[in-house]
């Protein structure tokens, strides 16, 4: 008798493990060929059936638009699905979702999501994709441990209403891209290459770019005010004469060790381009004094 009863818990274990392992993996796998095409086109994919009390789903994309073989017609998108508590209605729909895409090309460019039902009475989702053409043996699967999937990979036309999923990657931590592009999470620095100083953005190498836009203020248009006292023309050689560089300007020295601020560069050089053009000016009026002299004692 006791061996009969420790036979027949060996066999209900072995039958729990059993189910517990089915549940644990709940992944449908399908493919798009049956919904091929030339050119873009709206996929009626499937219909997911989820509760509410945030049963989560994932859909994974693999594969591309094209069969020539090539890197620039494969991409990957990953949508993920959320439902909520039944009475909270974000947007006016009882769930949430988000998808990313990664890889060379976008096969998938939309997506929709169009419940069966309004807010928390929603028990099921029509997935829509708008997908490019010659899918080929592309494949999906589907994730979730509380639902179940009904797949169709039926061309249709546009869904008029549903969740538009918005494409969005965001990444929680920080970001090493092959020890050379650095992003921090914390205080958002960004490094490329390996510099040594501490910055917002740090770059140990060329940049190129087809326009740069620096804010400034106090531009020094002051400089044509009819109060602004013009420095004589032998004090600044003097201070040539002693410092080498313009007043205003950093010594060679500092701006070798310490770099220089591009926007406030551009305000003391303009500023040193308006006072020549003020002693320009004043070269101008004496030339024409002496000459009028000149001329007078003839």
């Amino acid at each position: 008798m006791v061996k009969r009863c420790l036979l027949l818990i060996f066999l209900f274990q072995v039958c729990l493990t059993s189910f517990n392992a089915s549940a644990q993996n709940p992944t449908v796998v399908r493919h798009l060929y049956n919904a091929n095409s030339y050119n873009y086109a709206w996929i009626k994919l499937g219909t997911l059936s989820m509760p509410q009390e945030g049963s989560t789903a994932t859909i994974r994309f693999h594969g591309g638009n094209g069969y020539n073989g090539l890197l620039d017609q494969m991409g990957q998108t990953e949508l993920h699905i959320r439902t909520s508590n039944g009475s909270s209605v974000p947007n006016g729909y009882a769930f949430s979702a988000y998808a990313t895409r990664t890889g060379y090309s976008v096969p998938v460019s939309s997506i929709k999501i169009v419940p069966n039902a309004s807010g928390g009475a929603a028990t099921s989702y029509d997935i829509y994709i708008y997908h490019g053409g010659f899918v080929g043996y592309s494949i999906y699967e589907v994730v979730t441990i509380s639902g179940n999937y009904q797949g169709y990979e039926q061309i249709t036309t546009a869904p008029t209403q549903g969740y538009d999923v918005p494409f969005n990657f965001t990444v929680q931590n920080d970001v090493n891209l092959g020890n050379t592009l650095r992003v921090n999470y914390a205080n958002a620095n960004v490094t490329i290459g390996y510099p040594s100083k501490k910055s917002q953005l740090l770059v140990n190498g060329d940049i190129f770019a087809n326009r740069i836009k620096v804010t400034a203020d106090n531009w020094p248009d002051y400089v044509f005010n009819p109060e602004f006292e013009l420095r004589p023309i032998s004090d600044l050689a003097r201070y040539i004469a002693e410092h080498k560089h313009l007043p205003d300007l950093p010594a060679a020295n500092e701006v070798e060790t310490k770099g220089h601020d591009l926007g406030e560069m551009n305000k003391i050089l303009l500023k040193k381009i308006e006072e020549m053009s003020l002693y320009i000016i004043q070269l101008d009026k004496r030339t024409k004094e002496l000459e009028e002299k000149v001329n007078s004692s003839k």
